[in-house]
């Protein structure tokens, strides 16, 4: 089976903003309002096509930021083997299943469980222990839920919008016929 490629969009310090699946979507918003949505296409690592052009990554965001232009993915990288797994503690026996963690800010963390998991712990908020040196790693859960709209991931400052292009199954578009 080929590798998956998926496409980072970074700032012009190199920090890493989002991944895009291979043939995924951007909306670009100038600095007018215009609004315009581009596929971008996997060349390399370090390189991208947006639209009609290719760029290295580091000078695609340099331009963006230069035109005053923001950009924000539209399509989500729905592959869970692309998230990081964690096992947290459900209780005190059995086998916890493993989560996928899809969004943190500078405190917190959104985890689901793709293959399932107890009643009310599909899906949860936890705080991030920060670690010098290294990149903060998962820490206590400060909020179970079997829906999102029970663990209210926005508030917590969690990116609902890519939790949802991630977890939940698009909904289907109705079959005309002929």
């Amino acid at each position: 089976m080929p590798d998956k490629n998926y496409i980072r969009f970074i700032n012009s310090d190199y920090k890493t903003l989002f991944h895009l699946p291979d043939g995924g979507r951007i909306r670009l918003t100038r600095s007018d309002g215009e609004q315009l949505d581009r596929v971008c296409r996997f060349i390399d690592e370090c390189h991208t096509q947006v639209g009609n052009w290719t760029y290295h990554i580091c000078e695609f965001a340099e331009r963006m930021e230069q035109n005053g232009t923001k950009y924000e993915p539209l399509d989500y990288i729905r592959d869970m083997e692309f998230y990081p797994k964690h096992f947290f503690d459900l209780s005190d026996g059995g086998k916890d299943p493993a989560y996928r963690i899809i969004d943190e800010t500078e405190t917190h963390g959104f985890a689901f469980a793709p293959k399932g998991a107890g009643k009310g712990m599909k899906y949860c908020v936890f705080e991030l222990v920060p670690c010098p040196g290294y990149r903060p790693r998962p820490g206590k859960v400060v909020m179970w839920g079997g829906t999102l709209q029970e663990v209210r991931p926005q508030d917590w400052g969690l990116n609902l919008t890519k939790i949802k292009g991630i977890t939940q199954k698009p909904k289907a578009h109705p079959t005309h016929k002929h």
